[in-house]
């Protein structure tokens, strides 16, 4: 055999092993294609063992920013979620209670906000990675330019309402004109306030609106410093527990359906794209046990919200848990921003393109026949 043939061969394994662990490794990593395409121009200089010892060597590096496989002992990905009390966001709570996270290789810390609106904020301000929020601040996040995207819906409900003072004469919802709404600006309550109004033939004119915090709602009603308040579950019941006999309550049902959804910055799913797919994995087998075992949830559920057993069940009962990216989503988004610009709630020339605003990569991964988007 010459000394060329001797070399090839003691070069094979090396190779075949090298290319083996690129693909396990490195599907991901495009860097990584670029190295072997630099080695492989090299190996007329090197020969293949040389070349394939340079190749591992680059891999190595790609090693140490990869993320550990899921199941396997090494250090796990650290992720900050922002979490609002509401029952749409389970699956993140069970998620966390069960488990799951960690299961799939994920350190979650869990941040506890008033609102949707509040958690996405705090992932604008780098406080948190990803935020559990209605599809309303995302579309009003987007219209700002912020880069925001949406990994997945986690649910749908319907559970908004309008709840008012009967002693203050508002027995029907068009009997609202002149009075003192409270809402919670820029939140889904906000634009509920629009859409009931729409039904009852008034604007937002025929109103005046009062800006509060959406834990400050019940309380602003119950002091009589509104009339009414736009808003939603657990602060529509707690509302009417306040108020007893006294209060008037006006669903959205059948006028809109709000989606609760799982968002980051653009910029979490480019760097951290398999980070964002482990999420969403954890929270499909939350999903699975909210169908299939929904009794194991409550007590987790409750706990998060503060609420007790019983009350969680009727919440829970409101909510349509399925991870999903569906058509219907990018068209809510487009006439949430539509309607923020016509009531000059934010500052922008025109609407933006909502496809930018999806990640399609991460859902399609873990629940493929969830993602109906057109794009």
């Amino acid at each position: 055999m010459s000394d060329a043939s001797r070399m090839t061969a003691m070069a094979a394994p090396w190779r075949l092993a090298v290319v083996g662990r690129m693909g396990r490794a490195c599907r991901a990593c495009r860097a990584c294609r670029r190295c072997w395409v630099d080695r492989v121009r090299q190996v007329g200089r090197l020969g293949w063992l040389a070349a394939c010892g340079a190749l591992a060597a680059a891999l190595a590096g790609c090693d140490r920013t990869e993320a550990p496989p899921a199941g396997t002992p090494g250090a796990r990905q650290a992720v900050v979620i922002a979490v609002t009390p509401y029952a749409g966001a389970a699956p993140a709570f069970v998620a966390h209670a069960r488990g799951y996270f960690e299961r799939e290789g994920l350190a979650v810390t869990v941040q506890q906000h008033g609102s949707g609106k509040e958690a996405l904020d705090a992932v604008l301000e780098g406080r948190a990675d990803v935020a559990t929020v209605a599809e309303l601040p995302v579309a009003l996040a987007v219209v700002k330019g912020h880069p925001v995207t949406i990994l997945a819906t986690l649910s749908t409900q319907s559970d908004h309402a309008i709840v008012g003072r009967t002693d203050r004469g508002i027995w029907s919802a068009d009997a609202l004109r002149g009075k003192r709404i409270g809402v919670s600006a820029g939140t889904s309550g906000d634009f509920v306030l629009d859409v009931l109004l729409v039904r009852e033939r008034l604007s937002r004119a025929d109103v005046q609106v009062v800006d509060r915090k959406p834990r400050e709602l019940a309380d602003a009603l119950a002091r009589g410093e509104v009339d009414a308040i736009a808003t939603w579950e657990p602060y529509v019941a707690d509302a009417r527990r306040r108020l007893g006999d006294r209060a008037a309550v006006f669903p959205s049902e059948g006028v809109y359906d709000s989606s609760f959804n799982l968002a980051s910055l653009r910029g979490f799913v480019l760097q951290r794209g398999e980070t964002a797919r482990r999420l969403l994995a954890a929270l499909l087998q939350a999903e699975e046990l909210l169908k299939h075992d929904r009794a194991a949830c409550e007590p987790i559920v409750a706990q998060a919200l503060h609420k007790s057993p019983e009350e969680i069940r009727e919440l829970l009962a409101r909510s349509r848990f399925s991870m999903s990216l569906e058509q219907h989503l990018l068209v809510v988004l487009e006439d949430e921003g539509r309607w923020a610009m016509r009531h000059r709630m934010v500052d922008a020339g025109r609407a933006p393109n909502f496809l930018d605003a999806v990640y399609l990569d991460g859902l399609a991964a873990v629940k493929p026949r969830a993602v109906t988007i057109i794009h």
